[in-house]
């Protein structure tokens, strides 16, 4: 798979591929999937989840697109069927994970992090010297799985809301 850079995963059956149009309503389902347990919570009704649902996507495709313009949107796909989202932030020195997102089925069975280390090392071959993220500081599950893939705090860019991380990239 070519998008510009190479990002292949040593499992074959894991790809990446730009999203489409027609990828809209995975998308859509991906975020209520990722976002509709932590609103569930609040115990609001359905019709009403799926109202906030339908605004927090809209506002989370604008703040992408006003914060990270040049971002990729890829699909990361499982034996060919879609399982998950990457959006990826590329600069020459420094290559940003704006959003990776998994099906509940794809996850904790090893995806996320076949997918970011084959990001780590594209990254690495375009001569990016550190890969970033930033993370919600409630999302305790995602720090500890950067965490165990090699990233660490870069707290001089920490908000309230997220603790931004990096994995420096040694050539």
């Amino acid at each position: 798979m070519t998008l510009g850079i190479d990002v292949v995963s040593p499992d074959v059956r894991l790809r990446l591929r730009p999203a489409e149009t027609a990828d809209e309503p995975f998308l859509r389902d991906l975020f209520g999937f990722v976002k509709g347990a932590q609103l569930a919570a609040a115990g609001l009704p359905p019709a009403m989840l799926d109202l906030v649902l339908a605004q927090q996507y809209r506002a989370q495709l604008a703040s992408h697109a006003a914060q990270c313009p040049a971002a990729q949107s890829l699909i990361i796909l499982r034996d060919a069927a879609p399982v998950g989202r990457l959006l990826l932030d590329r600069a020459a020195s420094q290559w940003h994970v704006v959003d990776l997102a998994l099906l509940p089925g794809a996850r904790n069975a090893g995806v996320g992090r076949e997918i970011m280390q084959a990001v780590a090392t594209a990254a690495r071959e375009q001569g990016a010297a550190v890969l970033s993220l930033a993370v919600a500081t409630t999302n305790d599950d995602a720090i500890r799985f950067y965490v165990r893939l090699g990233f660490r705090d870069a707290a001089d860019n920490a908000t309230a809301s997220h603790r931004m991380m990096e994995l420096p990239l040694a050539r």
